[in-house]
């Protein structure tokens, strides 16, 4: 059913690497999911509130732990937002952010 892999990102509190700096330490984990379109509705609310809206991915329901972050085909993806569905999926909407 869901034909397409990404990963979800999360970022550990801070810690002290062997120089003394503060770093933040990512883990990644993959899920399978289906990529859908952004209905222009959403495209339009996000650009309202500033966001640019790129990816819709809906996955099952018990895959998701309240990531920040995907990567998909080697692209980080911020989710502003999450929908949960009454079929124990939810789906997951990204934008693009800069820098």
């Amino acid at each position: 059913m869901f034909s397409e892999v990404i990963e979800l990102i999360t970022t550990s509190s801070p810690e002290e690497d062997e120089l003394g700096q503060l770093i933040e330490v990512e883990k990644r984990r993959q899920v399978f999911c289906e990529r859908k379109s952004v209905p222009q509705n959403e495209f339009f609310q996000a650009g309202i509130s500033g966001k640019k809206a790129a990816h819709v991915f809906e996955m099952h329901k018990f895959d998701y732990q309240e990531e920040l972050k995907v990567s998909y085909k080697n692209k980080v993806y911020h989710i502003y937002r999450t929908y949960e569905k009454p079929d124990e999926k939810i789906e997951l909407y990204c934008e693009v952010r800069a820098g």
